[in-house]
């Protein structure tokens, strides 16, 4: 599935939210989104099942859906991440890739529960292997 900037943006935003957010939400949270387009977005995001409504909330005077990501929004933007490293693979590293995604945690512990997870995911394609 293919999707555009502003959609990936919208997604992004409210992967990284830890509830459901409104659409207005949405736009203050976002550079240089406005409302119709994220509304639009929205619609699109919702005809493919990429986000859902969580439920309705007062907004002012008025009451507002608000959005959250579904399990099949992480998929569409984990293909999306792959297809970005298959076409740069030939020019960065799979050990390059890898070293500068934990340069990019600040977090130690964060980074210690990745390489165990890491070994252990190394360590069961060892043994698909054989």
């Amino acid at each position: 599935m293919k999707l555009n900037p502003r959609e990936l943006e919208v997604l992004k935003i409210l992967h990284e939210s830890e509830r459901a957010l409104t659409s207005t939400e949405i736009v203050n949270s976002g550079a240089e989104l406005t409302q119709s387009t994220v509304q639009a977005v929205l619609r699109k995001l919702l005809a493919n099942e990429l986000v859902e409504v969580q439920g309705v909330t007062h907004s002012g005077n008025v009451l507002s859906r608000t959005f959250g990501p579904t399990a099949k929004s992480k998929d569409v933007l984990t293909e999306k991440f792959l297809q970005d490293y298959k076409s740069f693979r030939s020019i960065i590293s799979m050990q390059t890739a890898v070293a500068g995604m934990f340069k990019l945690n600040d977090d130690e512990s964060k980074k210690e529960k990745d390489i165990k997870d890491l070994e252990k995911l190394l360590a069961d394609l060892k043994k698909q292997k054989k």
